[in-house]
């Protein structure tokens, strides 16, 4: 497995991890989830058991233990002692329904959106977004507009616009045709691993010219949010300014705790 392109290792593409930055059940669970998104486990099956997948990845078996332990952490998986670990269904049937844990659960979630992208060019970052970020604001990066639904929606659901750092632009001729979030495409052709989502979000009304882009009235509530992907060493590769009409826009974060201690 390598950053490029993470994934479950065959006898043609085997283990080899590409990130020494990362614990080795970390890769191990984030090349589960890529197959299990991608339907090589569909929901309702069951992953091989963990001596196969030990002598699969090349590891020992508590390394795979804790890669099914962050995995049913994140409400993926099942596991029953003797049953084998099963693949759970999403958590919620609504697509709108935006359900963070991890940048996996990210990426699904935006499988459930049409984008109909309106541009795609280099230009310089809204002010406010690139001093959020930490970055000039006279620096170009290639900028992607557009409106999302969830597929067979009736309204737009949001006003996106993404800011990919300019060392990234060739994806500008993928993009139109390309499944899924834009940072994942960014990973796959480059190689550059983003382990950090930073997340901010804010209230404000919507003006006239927004408003009938996403099909509201003017001066109706809406929940802006903004987002850097970044790299191991903080480096920001994609900014995104979204807006949603405050009555389309729901949002749930489940917390864990890193250290559970039960009382002597």
């Amino acid at each position: 497995m390598s950053a490029k392109g993470a994934g479950v290792p065959t006898d043609e593409a085997p283990f080899a991890s590409g990130a020494a930055d990362l614990p080795a059940y970390l890769e191990i669970a984030r090349a589960l989830k890529d197959a299990i998104f991608a339907g090589r486990y569909p929901v309702g099956s069951y992953l091989p058991a963990e001596a196969q997948l030990a002598r699969t990845f090349g590891v020992s078996r508590n390394t795979v233990r804790e890669a099914l332990r962050k995995l049913r952490e994140e409400k993926l998986i099942l596991s029953r002692r003797g049953s084998g670990t099963r693949v759970l269904p999403p958590q919620s049937s609504n697509s709108n329904f935006m359900h963070a844990m991890s940048l996996n659960d990210f990426r699904a979630y935006a499988l459930n959106w049409d984008f109909a992208i309106e541009a795609v060019e280099l230009r310089k970052m809204h002010k406010d977004l690139a001093s959020w970020i930490g970055t000039a604001p006279d620096e170009d990066w290639l900028a992607i507009r557009g409106l999302s639904r969830t597929h067979g929606a009736r309204h737009p659901e949001c006003r996106v616009e993404l800011y990919v750092h300019r060392d990234y632009a060739a994806i500008s001729r993928l993009v139109p045709s390309h499944p899924g979030p834009v940072f994942k495409l960014i990973e796959d052709m480059f190689g550059s691993m983003i382990v950090e989502l930073t997340q901010d979000i804010s209230a404000e009304l919507v003006t006239g010219k927004l408003a009938k882009m996403l099909e509201v009235e003017p001066g109706s509530p809406a929940v802006v949010v903004r987002r850097a992907f970044k790299t191991a060493s903080g480096k920001v590769v994609e900014a995104a300014h979204e807006t949603y009409p405050a009555s389309r826009f729901r949002y749930e974060v489940n917390l864990h705790r890193a250290e559970a201690k039960h009382p002597g």
